[in-house]
């Protein structure tokens, strides 16, 4: 498991240098999942290695049909002359809001149509959709069923979705060699999620022997098919140097590749990179706009270097307001920054303190951002990650 210099507290130190007292940032090692980030000068990095569910082969291309009002009506006729296929697609749409408006019950109801004519695709998403509670009660075990059906058929979205099951104990005992028995079927038919997190397995040894060259290996299977959680999870590898030599260059690399296809996480360690100059030319300016752009996607450790950015005024005019609204944003996100909202409280005005509070509401409410319940610890490692 990686672990990161991240800030466990703050503490006032007077110092002949400078007048009155001064922040000085106290670092200390802790595990990611125990990571209570407040403001810190190293920048605060996203967890590694997450684990992929598997996505719709072909959605974008699914996507585009489906927008075409022409197209969707040429397949409604299909499906409602019964054709499997196209009863599955008219569900997808339903789901997904394309060319009409969602409507979850609609979905299930057409997929039921095409999964009693053995359409696997189908399957799979009634399986999802118990096990995610999409429009009905959330049960773990009956979407197991209805995976394992499609996952029997030898359909390896459906066989990654069971490892998965199985990985997190979700219907199920918690069973990593089952889990790693799975990905294996699906990998065998060049499924990317899978591979994936056939890598995660074998990085950290759960469910087949510990094997971080071997994790590499499926990490950059993966990564090549253009998966963005498999370039993230390959980018923190060559940044920790776990099971290729350490290379800050090829991880940022990575990172891009994955950041631009949106995945918050990877910009959030990109931006972190160029603040600090780690396998890339220091240009504190895009590492902004790439903290910025994380945040935006909801990425609270983005969030929180984006306090410390300001905080400390790297590359950017010091603002302790605007530090403590990010903090603001932080907590509500979940994380844990409650010693540094404290201490930053008491370095602006009340009228300061007022405005950062409407901004922090502000950003929020563009950003369609709910509070988390106060009990919420910050732990982010071994997450679902769709496609």
């Amino acid at each position: 498991m990686r672990t990161y210099c991240l800030l466990c507290g703050l503490t006032r130190l007077r110092v002949s240098s400078f007048a009155g007292e001064v922040l000085l940032l106290v670092q200390i090692g802790v595990a990611l999942g125990l990571a209570s980030a407040q403001i810190t000068t190293t920048p605060t990095m996203e967890p590694s290695m997450r684990l992929s569910a598997s996505g719709r082969v072909g959605q974008s291309q699914l996507d585009g049909q489906l927008r075409n009002p022409e197209q969707i009506s040429k397949i409604r006729a299909r499906a409602e002359a019964g054709s499997a296929r196209d009863q599955f697609l008219i569900g997808y749409a339903y789901s997904m809001g394309l060319g009409q408006a969602q409507d979850l019950s609609q979905a299930l109801a057409w997929y039921l149509k095409a999964a009693n004519q053995a359409e696997p695709a189908a399957i799979t998403e009634v399986g999802r959709i118990y096990v995610h509670g999409m429009g009905v009660h959330q049960d773990y075990q009956k979407g197991l069923e209805w995976l394992r059906r499609a996952a029997a058929d030898g359909y390896a979205p459906a066989q990654t979705d069971v490892g998965l099951l199985y990985f997190q104990g979700l219907g199920v005992t918690r069973d990593y060699e089952s889990a790693a028995r799975w990905w294996e079927r699906a990998s065998k038919q060049g499924y990317a999620p899978a591979e994936s997190n056939l890598g995660v397995a074998y990085l950290d040894g759960m469910g087949v022997p510990l094997d971080p060259a071997r994790a590499t290996r499926w990490f950059r299977i993966a990564a090549d098919a253009g998966l963005e959680t498999a370039q993230f999870d390959l980018a923190t590898c060559y940044e920790a140097g776990q099971g290729v030599s350490q290379d800050f260059a090829v991880a940022a690399e990575w990172y891009r590749k994955a950041a631009q296809q949106g995945h918050p996480g990877a910009q959030n360690n990109l931006a972190s990179m160029y603040q600090s100059g780690h396998g890339v030319p220091q240009d504190t300016a895009r590492a902004l706009r790439l903290f910025l752009l994380a945040a935006e996607n909801g990425n609270m450790k983005a969030v929180i270097n984006l306090a410390n950015t300001f905080h400390l005024g790297i590359g950017v005019k010091p603002d302790p307001a605007l530090s403590y609204m990010w903090l603001e944003i932080a907590a509500d996100g979940g994380e844990d920054v409650r010693d540094a909202l404290h201490i930053a409280e008491s370095d602006i005005s009340e009228d300061q303190l007022n405005q950062a509070h409407k901004k922090a509401q502000t950003w929020r409410a563009q950003h369609h951002l709910e509070p988390a319940p106060s009990t919420l610890a910050s732990s982010e490692s071994r997450e679902f990650s769709t496609r």
